[in-house]
């Protein structure tokens, strides 16, 4: 059966406890060990782009955000010790043989990482960016464009043009779109040393200016090749513009789950087995 990639997203910033419902990186790591158990490929997710189908079922990991916590240890001032990301990826290549290559998606502007960190995040310093570099001389990490800002409505203000923050369906003119993909691109190759390849919608949300125009006009000389939603609904083939990610507490919250989800791309071939659509 000829079938696109499994695509899987978690946030290092979810930990909420210590259980695999409620930390990521507990689940990161059970997940990793369930898919060497099933001896599945594991691939870069610009694998899943470049090669959108196969006959050999292909899993790719990525990470949403850009959180310190992809790449480095943290000790958390309600649950202790988290291993990081990167930490996780090293340790089961070591265990299994099985060497995974994550996309980690980070929001570009410092500015806005900062507000957002004092807002949202306790003033932790959880969303500097220079560990960027070094996570991709790593081997293991590449870190690609989650937009500048994400149009995050902590912000005082974005980069849309009447400051409608909340969601990247708002990203709807050639303007925007510049000012959230392109300038993100250009800051995170200055800082990684690698300009991004690929793009993850905040919080999954495509529009059809950014799907039919922008991207298909633009992508190229922005050096971008496929753009990812989180949608649990099946596209009717494959677009490189709207590439579905199942995501990790949303659509599985269970080592139950997950085999389930494993299971049921294995038997239909479908990159998007949420386990809860709407």
């Amino acid at each position: 059966m000829s079938r696109p990639a499994l695509v899987l997203c978690y946030h290092s910033t979810n930990v909420n406890g210590h259980d695999y419902a409620a930390n990521d990186h507990v689940a990161l790591r059970a997940d990793l060990m369930a898919i060497a158990a099933r001896g599945l490929r594991v691939v870069h997710a610009l694998d899943a782009v470049r090669e959108p189908l196969c006959n050999q079922p292909r899993v790719a990991i990525t990470f949403d955000d850009g959180m310190i916590l992809d790449a480095i240890d943290f000790e958390h001032p309600g649950f202790g010790h988290q291993d990081s990301f990167l930490r996780i990826l090293r340790e089961h290549h070591a265990a299994t043989g099985q060497r995974c290559v994550a996309a980690s998606f980070v929001i570009a502007s410092p500015a806005a990482r900062a507000e957002l960190d004092r807002k949202d995040f306790l003033a932790l310093n959880v969303w500097h960016d220079d560990w960027w570099s070094a996570a991709v001389a790593s081997g293991y990490l590449t870190i690609e464009n989650h937009s500048w800002d994400h149009n995050h409505p902590s912000l005082e203000r974005s980069v849309q043009r009447d400051n409608q923050r909340g969601s990247f369906r708002f990203i709807d003119t050639e303007a925007d779109a510049l000012a959230e993909i392109a300038q993100a691109s250009d800051y995170i190759e200055q800082r990684s040393g690698r300009r991004p390849s690929l793009f993850a919608y905040p919080w999954g949300e495509d529009n059809p200016y950014l799907v039919d125009q922008f991207l298909p006009e633009h992508a190229a000389r922005l050096g971008i090749e496929g753009a990812f939603i989180t949608s649990a609904s099946r596209p009717h083939e494959f677009d490189r513009w709207r590439i579905p990610r199942p995501v990790c507490g949303t659509d599985w919250r269970s080592p139950e789950e997950f085999a389930t989800l494993i299971e049921r791309y294995l038997a239909t071939g479908d990159p998007t087995p949420s386990l809860r659509r709407p």
